[in-house]
């Protein structure tokens, strides 16, 4: 009986071991796993230093296994360690050869480093296999700032500058993402792209001015000014990181943190209880309550979008541009009458200041209200004083088109392209005129330009529209 016994035990002790051999389970299986799952838990909560770490002990238990590196690298470069990245990349040159992403990070790790001749060598390979090209560093760098993945986006546009050294949009798109770690940097990149682009001068001046002054600046204050300059560029993701590191350096810095909801309701993140917090801090500062108040219009909110901005013209009456939100709120709601009120008393606060004419006669024909009574009149009055004003010469071309004028329209909108080539609604209006013209292949590029042009705004959603109604006709 005993010795029966104990062939049962021996049966079922090679049972397990069968088992254990067919899952392939390990006494090293169950710390893997620890490391791999803490890994990812540090990471989903922001942790990367120590996400880095843990995913770099699974890569010890695991040396064979590059998935482990790569989800090292990525958590280290997230906090800018690059000592850490480049000994997790060298380790994974020995198992298996670099992705494109992974050989960008390595160069521009060792062209950081001054190493540029070890740099040019992986750029070089990469570019002789045929893998380096601008389309696919275009949307690598694209991908990595939709994950405000910065020191990725880095890597993939020092890359493309590498493949294409006089593309302005290269250095300018490289000295943005610069400009949020590495200002001297970015210095260069912004210069080289204004020489290579002379009309991008007027717009980066604000944020070449805040690099020079940067230095001066407490961080809270460096990171608002940064995050403002990028919200006029309509750089939202940049903005978003750079007003965040603002709260995080001070917590009642109420301005910031109002741009910061503005921004995060730009990208469709969460955004109201920056907002609330913003307005309870300084609840009788009117930019607060301005900036709040684009929140609530952000989310389709008008009522209470409405309220903020008359909150913060009845702190301040003076700014024509809370007048012309109220109006704009009205015009949501169809309440054209309002609106045209709230317009014209934005014009009569700065009768000096062509811009809220401009948009007075944007309003009429955005809103195809009174065009030919009111909107074409006006709009031929701005041409008359300011013939070279591309944004002018659009309103007056779409004018023409409300109105079944098509030639006239044609010429208009042709005009402005000439004279403002990154107008992106001037490019929506061009799409639809071509469409009118049955000329779809050109419409579609025009379409896709205003979209490049104005990702976030209005005329990249009008131009989103049209290419869908032409796929789907």
């Amino acid at each position: 009986m005993t010795h029966l016994l104990r062939n049962d035990v021996w049966l079922k002790l090679v049972l397990v071991g069968v088992i254990l051999g067919l899952l392939q389970i390990s006494p090293l299986s169950l710390p893997l796993l620890n490391s791999v799952y803490l890994a990812r838990q540090l990471s989903e909560e922001g942790e990367h230093a120590l996400a880095g770490e843990s995913f770099g002990v699974a890569s010890l238990y695991q040396p064979w296994e590059p998935q482990h590196l790569t989800a090292a690298v990525r958590e280290r470069l997230l906090i800018n360690d690059e000592v850490g990245a480049q000994h997790d990349l060298e380790r994974l040159t020995q198992l298996r050869p670099l992705l494109l992403d992974e050989t960008l990070w390595l160069a521009a790790i060792y062209a950081r480093q001054g190493r540029s001749g070890e740099a040019s060598r992986l750029w070089d390979a990469a570019q002789a296999a045929g893998v380096l090209d601008a389309d696919t560093l275009n949307r690598l760098a694209d991908d990595a700032i939709r994950q405000q993945a910065w020191w990725e986006a880095g890597a993939a546009l020092e890359g493309l500058t590498r493949l294409s050294p006089n593309d302005a949009q290269a250095f300018y798109r490289l000295g943005l993402v610069q400009s949020l770690d590495r200002p001297d940097q970015a210095v260069q990149s912004l210069a080289w792209a204004v020489t290579l682009d002379a009309q991008l001068a007027s717009r980066l001046a604000s944020l070449q001015t805040h690099l020079t002054e940067r230095a001066n600046q407490s961080p809270d204050q460096a990171y608002a000014h940064l995050g403002v300059c990028y919200i006029s560029l309509g750089q939202y993701e940049l903005a978003e990181s750079a007003l965040s590191r603002s709260y995080s350096y001070n917590v009642v810095y109420s301005e910031p943190l109002a741009y910061l909801a503005y921004a995060r309701a730009r990208l469709g993140l969460p955004a109201l209880g920056a907002a609330q917090q913003a307005a309870a801090i300084s609840p009788d500062n009117p930019l607060v309550n301005f900036l709040v108040g684009l929140t609530w219009k952000e989310l389709d909110r008008t009522a209470e979008a409405r309220a903020y901005f008359e909150r913060a013209r009845d702190l301040d009456g003076d700014n024509p541009a809370f007048a012309v939100e109220i109006a704009e709120t009205y015009r949501i709601e169809r309440a054209y009458e309002y609106a045209e009120m709230w317009m014209k008393e934005a014009v009569r606060v700065a009768p000096g200041d062509v811009r809220f004419r401009i948009t007075l006669a944007q309003f009429y024909v955005d809103s195809e209200y009174k065009v030919e009574s009111d909107g074409l009149p006006l709009t031929q009055q701005l041409v008359s004083e300011d013939p070279q004003n591309a944004q002018v010469r659009d309103i007056l071309g779409w004018a023409y088109f409300l109105i079944g004028d098509l030639d006239r329209a044609f010429v208009e909108v042709s005009q402005a392209l000439a004279l403002d080539p990154e107008l992106a609604r001037a490019y929506v209006h061009m799409g639809t005129l071509l469409e009118a013209r049955g000329q779809v292949p050109q419409a579609i590029q025009h379409y896709q330009r205003a979209i490049a042009l104005d990702p976030h705004g209005t005329s990249g959603e009008l131009a989103r529209r049209a290419l869908e109604r032409l796929e789907d006709g």
